[in-house]
């Protein structure tokens, strides 16, 4: 008799784990569902580069999620032509940057230094804390993501002043 309720305990306790698992998986299934619609609304790929002018020419961007301006996340990408360099700069929010095509390098300091870069090759990140200066170089074309989190007044603040393309 012990056996059989030891037996019939065991099967509920399976039951009612079945149970909840299969809820948590509907319910998790249902917030992927609303993420991927987010997702969908707010970019697309055939959403088009824009030249970037917020950083000496020849880069490109694409805004893919949020809005720098606003409070919450934000998401871009930036393409950048083989040679490409970056001056010292700073952003007054935390940085998220991966590296998705291409060989990109960067570096921590108030000016540009060659021999102070790190390599990332793709699916590699690093990541940035506000007000740090640093400065990169693209060795080959170069797409990178990059992720941050509104609202940021100044999205970038050259080292050196008039190394900002906005004011020439």
């Amino acid at each position: 008799m012990y056996t059989q309720f030891k037996t019939v305990s065991m099967a509920a306790a399976v039951l009612v784990c079945g149970a909840s698992l299969s809820v948590r998986a509907d319910l998790a299934a249902a917030q992927t569902e609303y993420v991927m619609k987010d997702y969908q609304k707010s970019f697309s790929s055939d959403t088009p580069w824009k030249d970037a002018t917020s950083i000496p020419p020849g880069a490109q961007m694409v805004l893919i999620y949020g809005d720098p301006k606003e409070k919450g996340p934000y998401l871009f990408r930036v393409k950048f032509p083989a040679g490409y360099k970056l001056p010292a700069h700073r952003h007054e929010d935390a940085r998220t940057v991966t590296v998705l095509q291409g060989t990109y390098w960067s570096g921590v300091g108030d000016q540009y230094q060659q021999d102070k870069l790190t390599k990332f090759t793709p699916g590699s990140f690093y990541t940035t804390a506000a007000g740090v200066p640093h400065f990169s170089w693209a060795e080959t074309e170069v797409i990178i993501q990059e992720m941050g989190q509104g609202p940021v007044n100044n999205p970038i603040e050259y080292v050196d002043a008039s190394q900002d393309p906005r004011k020439k």
